[in-house]
């Protein structure tokens, strides 16, 4: 398959057809990464590792320089916290208790009051990083890991990525900005370390993580397929390796894998969902604690193919002048060669700041309605369901302004109001029948009923 050229696609149309479908071969490999990740973690300082803390989508590649280095997500642990709201809610008021509000990040909350109540999710004692490196995407972010590292008084170093978009006039200068302080993050971490930060490392770290997300673009190019082969409430789990383990041959390997195996899917006419009748994008971070909705929908018929977030948050992408997304090169079709650490610095910025990313619909309205009915499109969709999600600003910015978009574009959509990790704000009964009222609005009817 040319990854790189536009797919001749069926036009988008509703099937009352019944589909094959079968178990993933490597969905036991892809929890057992996750669980395997988060044992390490809690074993990193015993072990005479490196704890880094940082934030999940942030720059966790950079560390990898030192040689012996874990790196905590504080995104990704907040969610697996938010999902079990057993833990979750002593967490959350933990924080509160603290002087922090309601409107705070949701995933900061569960992830401080962890720290401050000094319970691991996964068992024994929060684990302490020895110093914190982070990103500065949004105003939380901003604050997050410095509140963190005040409070357990250790090093923290912030670098700040600069907003705009792809392709303008002034790219290469926010390129050189961010790759500039990749450099003196570098500088700071040997001094505080006395670790000598090894450039083959890096290089290689750099390499896999860029491998890793173009295998991600090309498994979620493949969901254009119909039936699609995999659903969204899936993918959301199959995404993980790429967050916890960027860089990590781990993740390469197991990307690698899975995007043969989704091909082979797609040859074979398996589906995520053997009664595929509608096909909609979830736009949003979903209700960790309530992912149930996505199988309510499912007895409508309704798959969902993908959603701006999770193809952005780890994949890479190419972007045409004819709109249309495509996945990258892998690197070694690039062209591209490390002579120096400022050449390594410089295509990780590049990759960073390239291309869509989720960071770049925090601050355009316009740019996020059109990546989200681009996306539409391209993945033939029905139809959008977009969470209004209180606990992230950034992710939750422009929303509504998304949804009139969306409207105007005379595409179907339905918004629903909650919050991603902290259940008190999410009323379900409420949340499905909006969303069922929207499954009928569409002419479907749950298929036992039909």
């Amino acid at each position: 398959m040319n990854w790189h050229e536009n797919r001749r696609l069926p036009i988008r149309q509703v099937l009352d057809r019944k589909y094959q479908t079968r178990p993933l071969k490597n969905w036991k490999k892809c929890r057992e990464l996750r669980l395997q990740y988060y044992k390490e973690i809690a074993s990193a300082r015993e072990e005479g590792k490196i704890l880094v803390g940082g934030s999940a989508g942030s720059l966790s590649i950079l560390p990898l320089g030192l040689g012996n280095v874990r790196y905590m997500g504080g995104e990704t642990y907040g969610a697996t916290v938010g999902a079990d709201p057993s833990f979750s809610y002593p967490c959350l008021e933990a924080t509160e208790t603290e002087g922090f509000g309601r409107d705070t990040c949701v995933y900061f909350r569960n992830y401080f009051g962890s720290l401050l109540l000094d319970k691991y999710y996964f068992g024994g004692s929060f684990p302490k990083a020895d110093f914190y490196l982070q990103t500065h995407t949004c105003d939380v972010h901003a604050k997050f890991y410095q509140t963190v590292s005040e409070y357990v008084g250790v090093p923290f170093f912030g670098i700040d990525m600069p907003p705009g978009t792809w392709g303008d006039t002034r790219a290469e200068e926010r390129i050189k900005y961010a790759s500039n302080q990749f450099l003196d993050a570098i500088d700071w971490m040997q001094k505080i370390t006395g670790q000598t930060f090894d450039d083959e490392k890096f290089a290689r770290a750099v390499i896999n993580e860029w491998d890793a997300a173009a295998y991600w673009a090309r498994i979620s190019l493949l969901n254009q397929n119909i039936p699609a082969p995999l659903d969204q409430k899936s993918m959301l789990t199959l995404f993980l390796p790429m967050m916890v383990l960027r860089g990590d041959e781990r993740s390469l390997d197991f990307f690698r894998e899975l995007a043969y195996e989704v091909e082979e899917r797609v040859r074979d006419g398996i589906a995520a969902l053997g009664m595929e009748r509608y096909r909609y994008l979830h736009e949003g971070i979903p209700p960790w604690h309530s992912l149930r909705v996505y199988r309510i929908l499912e007895e409508y018929g309704a798959v969902s193919v993908g959603s701006l977030y999770q193809f952005c948050m780890t994949g890479h992408w190419d972007i045409g002048d004819d709109g249309i997304w495509r996945a990258p090169h892998l690197f070694k079709d690039l062209g591209v060669e490390f002579k120096t650490r400022e050449d390594i610095a410089k295509f990780y910025a590049r990759s960073y700041l390239g291309g869509p990313n989720y960071r770049g619909s925090f601050w355009s309205a316009p740019i996020k309605n059109q990546q989200i009915i681009q996306l539409f499109h391209q993945w033939q969709a029905n139809g959008v369901v977009m969470h209004l999600n209180r606990g992230c600003k950034g992710t939750g910015g422009y929303m509504l302004e998304n949804r009139l978009a969306l409207i105007e574009a005379g595409i179907p959509v339905v918004a629903y109001e909650g919050n991603a990790g902290d259940k008190r704000e999410f009323d379900e009964t409420q949340v499905i029948d909006r969303l069922e009222s929207f499954m009928e609005s569409q002419g479907l009817r749950k298929i036992r009923d039909v």
